[in-house]
């Protein structure tokens, strides 16, 4: 690999580290100390998938632009600046705080999900333009593995500030150890090669849209992400909120669990790879859906007696399968777009898979709302089991695809 290749290698794992550590349970963390209600805090913890809705705005801006490194420049100094400020909400006051770390986390996520499609189309002119067929999946694993470091920094951070009684500080900390990262992220920003000025030129209009949609192979892959977006919703997106503010998982626990969950998806990066060579990435996009499957069986008989060993089996085995489908939905996405038509094609797909995300979101925090104040007399678990059957609905879609990569 070119050490041009390598700089956005580099550049990528420590902006995208950063940019995952600040979702998930860290978020739910923050809407607990800020004592946020179970609905609303769904719904934060939910942005990086909902605001995929935004992705399509990004593709327009960014095929009209003249000055396209100027424009992924700007967007990506703000979101992450923005990062390192939600941390430090915590210094404000619980109200004013609570309110600026909503505001925040919206900027964040905005801006990042707006200017995605160049940014990821940058990478794979890139990779593209010196046919480097391991790119991805090194890029995965290298990811992966920053990521589940700095993660269990975090976790540990926040775990000890809080039995300590000054959680508060664990936050602080955390917002400077994702600042590291961001700055120097930055100083490789401008360093990496310019893209091309003519990549994107072609009009995101309504009607390039409907082109998209047009296309049967990538509207197959679109629905097939779609559908899994919409259910994940009920399985993965609820499990953040459910183990940190339901079952009152220990951050320790969460880390521990995590790592080796997060060491499993590097290590599987490459297994998934060599799986596909075989057998298509249609097939192996499919049989991933058996394992979230038992899963969702799993945490539906979860309580706060027995969670000490659910959450494990959960935490190891969920981020298993999460980098075949990563892999394996980008690798269909390019082979189904045409490279003059990728920001276009890309935004097209995010839209779709956002609006299954907000619209599941929104339901599931709509049932949440209901649990919490007794309107709906069912147990927060029994939502698990719509996810579970909602499984099926990506599994037949990805084993029906009429394209197969190998």
């Amino acid at each position: 690999m070119s050490k041009r290749l390598r700089l956005f290698l580099s550049e990528y794992i420590l902006s995208m580290g950063a940019y995952w550590v600040c979702t998930g349970f860290i978020i739910a963390k923050l809407t607990d100390y800020f004592q946020l209600p179970l609905g609303v805090s769904n719904l934060l913890t939910s942005l990086s998938s909902t605001f995929l809705i935004l992705q399509p705005v990004g593709g327009m801006l960014y095929a009209r632009m003249r000055r396209k490194r100027r424009y992924l420049l700007s967007l990506n100094v703000i979101w992450r600046l923005s990062i390192v400020l939600v941390f430090f909400a915590v210094l404000l006051p619980r109200t004013s705080g609570a309110v600026l770390f909503c505001l925040l986390l919206l900027a964040m996520q905005a801006a990042q999900q707006i200017c995605s499609p160049a940014y990821e189309a940058w990478h794979v002119q890139a990779a593209e333009s010196e046919h480097c067929a391991t790119f991805y999946t090194t890029r995965e694993v290298l990811f992966m593995l920053l990521y589940t470091i700095v993660m269990a920094a975090v976790q540990i951070l926040i775990s000890v500030s809080e039995h300590a009684g000054t959680l508060r500080n664990g936050f602080i900390a955390a917002g400077i150890i994702e600042g590291v990262l961001l700055v120097t992220s930055l100083v490789l920003l401008p360093r990496l090669t310019p893209p091309d000025e003519n990549a994107g030129s072609q009009p995101a209009s309504l009607r390039a849209m409907l082109g998209v949609l047009g296309d049967r192979n990538h509207t197959q892959v679109i629905c097939g992400n779609a559908l899994w977006s919409f259910a994940n919703v009920f399985v993965g997106g609820l499990f953040s909120i459910y183990a940190v503010r339901v079952l009152k998982v220990d951050f320790i626990q969460l880390m521990i669990w995590g790592t080796v969950g997060n060491l499993l998806r590097m290590v599987f990066a490459p297994v998934f790879a060599r799986i596909a060579a075989r057998i298509g990435w249609k097939n192996c996009l499919a049989d991933i859906f058996f394992v979230y499957a038992a899963l969702a069986v799993l945490l539906y008989f979860s309580t706060p007696e027995n969670a000490f060993w659910i959450v494990p089996v959960y935490l190891s085995f969920s981020s298993l399968p999460v980098s075949g489908i990563s892999i394996g939905t980008l690798e269909l996405r390019i082979a189904t777009s045409p490279a003059e038509l990728r920001s276009v094609y890309f935004s097209a797909y995010s839209l779709i898979s956002g609006l299954a995300s907000l619209i599941g979101t929104s339901l599931c925090s709509a049932l949440l709302g209901m649990l919490e104040t007794g309107a709906l007399p069912l147990k927060i678990q029994d939502l698990f089991l719509i996810g579970l059957v909602l499984i099926a609905l990506p599994y037949l879609t990805f084993r029906r695809l009429p394209v197969d990569l190998h």
